[in-house]
C-alpha cells in the first residue's frame, strides 16, 4: 500500500476504515482482534480521536496490516515535524477543535519513540 500523509485525525480514519473494508472486516471484528471496544473503532474512523491512547491506534493499525511513521525535514538547522498539528484549525459546529490535543499528543509521542529532540509546534508554544 502506498504511504499516505496523514495530517488529520479524519484522514487518519478513513485510511483504517477503507483498509478495514479491503480485509473485509466489521468495525466488531476489528475491535476483537485490536483488543479495543467497537465504540473506539467508530470514533477513529470519524475521526475523533480525543481520548484514544497511542498505543491503541498501533494496535489497530497492526491488525490491519499498517504502519505509523514520523518524518521530519531540516529547517534551519534544527528538525520541525512535517505535519501541521501546531496549525490552528477550522471550527467545529461547536466552535473548537475536539480533536487537536489528541493530534498533538500523537505525533509528540511518536517522535519521542523516534528518539528525536523535535517538539511539535504546539510544544515550542508552551
Amino acid at each position: 500500500m502506498p504511504a499516505k500523509t496523514i495530517a488529520l485525525p479524519r484522514q487518519l480514519g478513513v485510511a483504517v476504515r477503507d483498509q478495514r473494508k479491503r480485509l473485509n472486516l466489521t468495525q466488531a471484528q476489528l475491535a476483537e482482534r485490536s483488543r479495543v471496544s467497537r465504540r473506539l473503532i467508530t470514533n477513529l474512523e470519524l475521526g475523533d480521536a480525543d481520548g484514544i491512547a497511542l498505543s491503541n491506534v498501533l494496535r489497530i493499525l497492526d491488525t490491519l496490516n499498517m504502519d505509523l511513521s514520523v518524518s521530519w525535514q531540516e529547517a534551519s538547522g534544527s528538525l520541525k515535524p512535517q505535519n501541521q498539528a501546531g496549525k490552528p484549525l477550522p471550527s467545529t459546529k461547536q466552535g473548537n477543535p475536539s480533536y487537536q490535543k489528541a493530534l498533538d499528543g500523537i505525533v509528540a509521542a511518536a517522535l519521542r519513540q523516534a528518539g528525536s529532540d523535535a517538539t511539535t509546534p504546539a510544544e515550542k508554544g508552551r
